[in-house]
């Protein structure tokens, strides 16, 4: 009995090493695979047009250069921001806008038709300086006709004593 149970264990022992033997795998000749190519670089540079152009359309928005009684000079604070304004429109040479001239209601219509010009004229003088085409900036006056603030008081005459950039 002893040699019916040692013959078992020798046969499935055999049997195990025999399937073990069969599964393993077989050792593949070596292929040489290419390399895998890069994929081509995606076109940015429209990307980039399209990020420039929206960071300037959204300086643009509401965007107001202010001015001091009776003055077309531009402020340093209105000169630091259009020094901004500039750099974005360089980058971006489609962007066109149009500055319109304001005033308070002060003076005479003529007065300040002539005022709100003066300004809007400076805005695009100073753009110019800083490389802007100047065929890329228009002008126009409003002179006291399109008041930001319509109230007959000291703060309000201020707000509207302005120069509006918008996009042309």
């Amino acid at each position: 009995m002893k040699k019916w149970i040692v013959g078992l264990v020798f046969v499935a022992a055999a049997g195990l090493l025999g399937t073990a033997c069969a599964t393993a795998p077989k050792p593949q000749p070596e292929t040489k695979s290419e390399p895998a190519q890069a994929p081509p670089p995606k076109a940015a540079e429209p990307e980039k047009k399209a990020e420039v152009k929206n960071d300037v359309e959204a300086l643009i928005a509401g965007f107001a250069i202010h001015f001091d009684f009776d003055k077309a000079e531009l402020t340093p604070d209105s000169q630091k921001r259009l020094d901004v304004l500039a750099e974005k429109m360089r980058a971006n040479p489609a962007v066109h806008i149009k500055v319109a001239g304001n005033a308070d209601e002060l003076g005479t219509e003529e007065y300040n038709l002539a005022l709100g010009q003066k300004r809007a004229d400076a805005v695009k003088t100073y753009l110019g300086r800083l490389g802007v085409d100047p065929s890329r900036v228009d002008t126009v006056t409003y002179g006291e006709e399109k008041p930001l603030d319509p109230n007959h008081t000291p703060e309000a005459w201020s707000k509207n004593r302005r120069g509006d950039i918008e996009k042309k």
